[in-house]
């Protein structure tokens, strides 16, 4: 009995935690993207992809994209985690919103605009990610662009660098065709 209530208990303290933790000091871009992933992977809208690396340009119509890992650096770019929590200047109007990463902090997401309709849905996001250590450097420019709450366009360019290798560009554009 003694076990039963002390497992009860830690599982209540743990869902509280997760609860307190859940609280969203900046734009929720990860629900924002999680929830355009759900529409788009069961909708799957045709969607004109074009990819480029260093060089070697392809692209391609489709209506078979995986779109949780086609967006993951959106996710990625999202700032209410725990850890990323006081590390961020805020500038927030009606219609932006731009957080900054603040001087003396080494995160990944530098900035992330957000540009609101009069509505306060999102119509553009922009976020530049930038990461440096001994082994790999890369930058990430990401952006979006929604119509009346459907994601419209996404563009991911930048480059990256191994210790040992050289710098490798690349650009993905993508242009979606909703079903009216």
């Amino acid at each position: 009995m003694g076990k039963i209530l002390l497992i009860s208990l830690l599982l209540i303290g743990c869902a509280q935690s997760d609860n307190q933790n859940s609280t969203k000091i900046y734009f929720d871009l990860a629900g924002l993207v999680s929830q355009q992933i759900t529409e788009l992977n069961k909708n799957q809208p045709l969607t004109h992809k074009n990819l480029l690396i260093e060089d070697n340009e392809e692209a391609i119509n489709t209506t078979k994209i995986n779109w949780q890992k086609e967006l993951d650096l959106f996710l990625q770019a999202d700032l209410n985690k725990q850890s990323y929590q006081l590390s961020y200047n805020k500038q927030e109007t009606p219609l932006m919103a731009i957080y900054t990463l603040k001087e003396h902090e080494s995160l990944p997401v530098r900035t992330l605009k957000i540009i609101f309709d009069k509505d306060n849905t999102p119509k553009h996001i922009e976020a530049f990610m930038q990461v440096k250590n001994y082994l790999y450097e890369s930058e990430k420019n990401l952006s979006m662009d929604f119509d009346k709450k459907q994601l419209k366009s996404y563009q991911i360019e930048g480059w990256q660098e191994l210790f040992v290798g050289k710098k490798k560009r690349f650009k993905i554009n993508g242009l979606l065709v909703h079903k009216k």
